[in-house]
């Protein structure tokens, strides 16, 4: 009979994901198998909720008729940014949306998959950067899409904090955004869904704090920029202004 041999015990790759406050779990172990490393990434957990109303074309209508109404539509979302170098090195900066949609008068929560988010892509106007959030989904047997933007400018007045906090939102019929406008609102991210919303931000494919630091302020970086762009460096309201007079 053979002698028996001792089989090496596996061990498990690397895996991590990191918060602002430290390793949440996983970690490099000593001997560990070495495996091609995904790239660097960030993901974070965002609510938007606003009056809305079906039947109108355009934001602000909606929102109008849903105050009246009462009826609201509300967007639970994971935005995952898979590779932070190439989300910066792109203009249009794009990651992936996950999450729920509450509709009105409909009582479950509404799941939807493979959403689209971009962060200051540009619209085609110089001074206007946009923020999309892009969702399709299927209720009662009829496909839907959820069309969301934040425009980014600067006009006249303080408007920083409204232009990234507040999003239109159109519903189409459909599979995208070439069918009929079924519905429309306006949705708003209160002071306490930031907070949350930074608390949820977790680095992906990071080895330690440090690494995780890195992610975190790379993104920020990214963020300030836009806004210093859009606000400062671009002051358009000003200029109209004194066209104007």
């Amino acid at each position: 009979m053979a002698p028996k041999t001792r089989q090496p015990r596996a061990t498990a790759p690397a895996t991590g994901e990191i918060k602002a406050g430290g390793i949440k779990a996983g970690g490099i172990r000593a001997g560990a198998v070495k495996e091609a490393k995904a790239a660097p990434g960030l993901t974070f957990h965002e609510k938007m909720s606003g009056y809305f109303a079906m039947g109108v074309k355009d934001p602000r209508e909606g929102a109008r008729i849903g105050h009246r109404t009462g009826w609201r539509l509300t967007l639970r979302a994971t935005v995952t940014i898979p590779d932070l170098k190439a989300f910066t090195a792109d203009p249009a900066h794009p990651g992936t949306l996950r999450g729920e949609i509450e509709l009105p008068g409909v009582e479950r929560r509404i799941p939807f998959h493979d959403g689209i988010f971009h962060l200051f892509a540009p619209s085609g106007t110089p001074d206007l950067t946009l923020l999309l959030y892009e969702a399709s989904f299927s209720h009662q047997g009829q496909a839907h899409y959820l069309a969301g933007r934040k425009s980014v400018r600067d006009d006249l007045g303080l408007d920083l904090w409204p232009d990234t906090t507040t999003l239109d939102v159109r519903l189409h019929r459909g599979p995208d955004t070439r069918g009929e406008v079924t519905g429309a609102g306006v949705l708003r991210l209160g002071a306490g869904d930031l907070a949350a919303l930074l608390l949820s931000m977790r680095a992906r494919n990071v080895a330690s704090p440090v690494e995780a630091a890195r992610v975190f302020g790379a993104f920020g970086l990214l963020f300030a920029r836009n806004l210093r762009d859009s606000y400062l460096l671009r002051p358009r309201a000003y200029l109209r202004r004194r066209e104007r007079s």
